[in-house]
């Protein structure tokens, strides 16, 4: 069900996480005032995972992966496919060619149209100065740029504070401190006073210690029980910890600017949370109402002086006071539904959030396939990146053909139904995760039966292009479900095959010269300025050119070897 990979673009981690933030900011708008507080805690912490962590974790709910993340400005693919034989024993629906070994008295040509499927893939890398390696460089030095400016400020804040920290004094004597501190089973944490800070902090990761300003009033006990209160629930919640993955988040998306609104909304709700986290230690002491009063007293007795940067420490501030007073005192006891449903929304974001995007990967798991029992081809292809175990492309094509032999019906979407179960069951994969392309499969002779029951006939049986419409000469012609077209500059007729979905005719559209379909179809072939080109000049030279150029790679593949 789901398959998980370390092989996320960085882009990808950019385009994913930006999407993430923007869908939290919607929904913390909306019900910020509705829910517990420490639920958005919660998910700007899925989002960091998101931006710092390269994995892919592919799942039903994975989102279908943008057209760009297949685009790579240093890599070129060029891929030839073989013509298909028209004769395929049922017993061998795909076959593979050892070009070391031609056939008795075939070539190279000979060997390549006579495989079902197979493409050749040309990877042509780009070196040495070219227009895109010097693009990447120079986006590579100021990304390198960024980094380095955002982290020598964010160290030089800190380098600030922390000297402001060594001249700090360790309480020892205080008993009114050390009795509040293992009354919350805190008794381990260092507090110490300092005189350069205006309002309570939290620093440190592995030690984290508590500090106070020297001009507090020690002697107001309830003061000193909110604040310890306070700090120590963030060192029970690991915020400073947060924070840091925070700061590194910022120094690696520095260009990002919905990193930043991330930064500024994850400090203001994790105060939040830890409001309310104090608040629901004093409901268990049956003292709600005055409690919420104090403790808002307390907190604006701290934040009302000075202000310091909410993500380098976990502090009292003046950041965003007003709400938070306003969160106490209108703070409720939150009913068992709610945090049901608080829960819910946690568990079902966080993996909807870390499964919603996926690295780019290859679809395909089949070549195109058709049978002699069967008007229509099938190629089956991945909706999303599933685990499929071992020779997945020679189980899928043996479950494709084992259906089509069986099928009677000759209709398409039955096919498409039975062959997408039967995949699912051999890979154990749900429905979704695969998609087939499904189209008409005619040998000539039964193509050209069926054109001459309406009156398309071939005046030259050498040329498959050379159509004539009761005895027309024809300029256009479409047939879109076999995918044919043929276009010449002379003709007096423009025709359209129409097929219903089991792929029988059922009227060729033809417009002649004076009808409005033709003439606007003149009308836009002369403003696009597009030239006419016969059938021998650019359909069959075509055509051949490209199977040259094929033969000449499978040729250069036997001398090779």
């Amino acid at each position: 069900m789901f398959n998980l990979k370390m092989n996320m673009p960085f882009y990808l981690m950019v385009f994913y996480g930006s999407i993430m933030i923007i869908a939290v900011l919607l929904l913390r708008g909306l019900l910020k005032n509705k829910l517990p507080k420490f639920v958005f805690p919660i998910l700007w912490s899925v989002i960091l995972l998101r931006l710092l962590v390269p994995f892919s974790l592919s799942s039903p709910l994975s989102m279908k992966v943008p057209e760009f993340a297949f685009d790579n400005p240093f890599e070129t693919t060029i891929v030839q496919s073989t013509a298909i034989s028209e004769d395929i024993p049922e017993e061998a629906p795909y076959q593979e060619v050892d070009f070391s070994t031609p056939a008795e008295g075939g070539t190279a040509t000979e060997i390549i149209q006579e495989t079902v499927a197979s493409e050749t893939t040309f990877h042509i890398a780009y070196f040495g100065h070219s227009p895109q390696d010097l693009y990447a460089q120079l986006v590579l030095f100021l990304y390198l740029i960024g980094i380095l400016a955002t982290a020598g400020i964010l160290l030089a804040q800190k380098y600030r504070y922390s000297r402001c920290l060594k001249s700090s004094l360790l309480v020892e004597h205080n008993e009114t401190i050390n009795a509040l501190l293992r009354d919350m089973d805190m008794g381990h944490i260092l507090v110490f006073t300092n005189d350069g800070i205006a309002s309570p902090l939290v620093c440190g990761l592995s030690a984290p210690r508590i500090y106070l300003p020297t001009r507090m009033d020690f002697g107001n006990t309830e003061l000193l029980r909110h604040i310890l209160c306070h700090e120590t629930m963030h060192i029970r919640r690991k915020d400073n910890w947060l924070k840091y993955i925070m700061l590194i988040t910022l120094c690696i998306h520095w260009f990002n600017p919905l990193v930043w609104i991330l930064s500024k909304y994850l400090a203001s709700d994790l105060e939040m949370a830890c409001d309310e986290a104090v608040l629901r230690l004093y409901d268990r002491k049956d003292e709600p109402e005055e409690s919420k009063k104090s403790y808002a007293l307390s907190l604006l007795a701290m934040a009302i002086s000075g202000s310091r940067p909410t993500l380098l420490y976990s502090a009292f501030s003046k950041t965003e006071v007003e709400k938070r007073i306003q969160n106490i005192l209108h703070y409720r006891k939150a009913s068992a539904l709610l945090l049901a449903f608080s829960i819910c929304l946690v568990l079902s974001g966080s993996v909807v959030f870390a499964t919603g995007g996926q690295a780019p990967f290859y679809p395909d798991i089949t070549p195109f396939c058709y049978s002699d029992s069967c008007r229509w081809g099938v190629c089956a292809s991945l909706t999303r990146d599933a685990l499929l175990g071992k020779n997945a492309q020679d189980r899928a094509v043996q479950v494709i053909f084992d259906i089509m032999s069986a099928d009677t019906t000759n209709d398409p979407d039955l096919l498409e139904e039975q062959i997408i179960t039967a995949l699912s069951s051999e890979f154990h994969v749900e429905k979704g995760a695969f998609a087939l392309d499904i189209s008409l499969c005619l040998t000539n002779e039964e193509l050209y039966a069926e054109y001459e029951n309406w009156g398309l006939i071939r005046k030259d049986t050498q040329n498959d292009m050379s159509l004539l419409y009761n005895g027309e000469t024809i300029r256009t012609y479409s047939d879109k479900m076999i995918g044919r077209y043929m276009s010449q500059q002379e003709g007096t007729v423009d025709l359209t095959v129409e097929r219903n979905r089991f792929g029988e005719i059922v009227a060729i559209n033809a417009y002649h010269e004076g009808d409005t379909e033709f003439d606007r179809r003149t009308r836009e072939l002369k403003q696009s300025n597009w030239k006419y080109a016969s059938p021998t000049s650019y359909t069959i030279n075509t055509l051949q050119q490209q199977e040259t150029e094929f033969t000449e790679t499978a040729d250069n593949v036997v001398e090779s070897r």
